[in-house]
């Protein structure tokens, strides 16, 4: 939660709440002198997210130059609020908005005779969002799922993984790498698969988008699969 003064724009606190927190008062404290303010929440930032205040929200590769495999499942929320003279107890409520989408991609009947473990690979999605929630339109860069390989089918694999918002028509193709040589075993355009399957992401909440690679003598198959509409819904009591 970062707060800013309305007055002059400057960063007057930044307060971290874990899960404990939020789970006995469902909410925030903050004490603040009178005045005007307005407060920028992101929620779920853990493990692979690093925000630089004020500026850029990213996946740590993009600070670090690494290999980015996901997003955490991010939320964003803004509100403005003021605190009276009288310093009596105000409360407000902040909406929060999806700020990632979240993937689900299985790949059946891979069977490369070199390394026989592809790799995934996403490109031209947003390298960052801002703080106020928008993804970068200039700055791209690719993702590399993990694919863990089903126990049960040494050609198959699933990936679960988040990424930050992106239109429906966009300029993200995902590719299929045979080996460390990076050969394109299949490659197709997500804002394609999109339109075929009936999928939007502008204008909705919370969005999963599953894929299904299925390869096979004669081709390759690309399936919408498993898809279970999200209703979100908060428990009032």
């Amino acid at each position: 939660m970062y707060v800013y003064s309305k007055a002059d724009g400057s960063l007057v606190d930044e307060i971290r709440y874990d899960d404990k927190a939020l789970d006995a008062y469902q909410g925030a404290h903050i004490a603040l002198f009178p005045g005007k303010y307005e407060v920028v929440c992101w929620g779920n930032a853990l493990d692979e997210t690093t925000i630089s205040e004020g500026e850029k929200i990213a996946a740590n590769g993009y600070y670090d130059n690494s290999r980015i495999s996901t997003n955490d499942p991010l939320y964003y929320g803004t509100i403005d609020i003021e605190v009276p003279e009288t310093l009596v107890e105000k409360n407000y409520t902040c909406d929060f908005v999806c700020s990632h989408v979240k993937f689900r991609v299985r790949i059946e009947g891979f069977d490369d005779p070199v390394t026989n473990v592809p790799t995934l690979e996403l490109t031209q999605l947003a390298s960052f969002t801002d703080f106020d929630n928008i993804p970068s339109e200039e700055e791209r860069c690719s993702y590399y799922p993990e694919l863990d390989a089903d126990p049960n089918d040494a050609t198959s694999y699933t990936a679960a993984f988040n990424t930050l918002r992106f239109k429906d028509d966009n300029d993200i193709t995902l590719r299929i790498h045979a080996n460390e040589s990076r050969v394109i075993a299949h490659e197709f355009s997500l804002a394609d698969f999109l339109d075929e399957n009936n999928i939007a992401v502008e204008g909705v909440h919370e969005v999963t988008i599953p894929i299904l690679i299925r390869f096979s003598p004669i081709g390759v198959e690309i399936i919408d699969w498993d898809t279970a509409p999200v209703i979100p819904d908060f428990d009032k009591d």
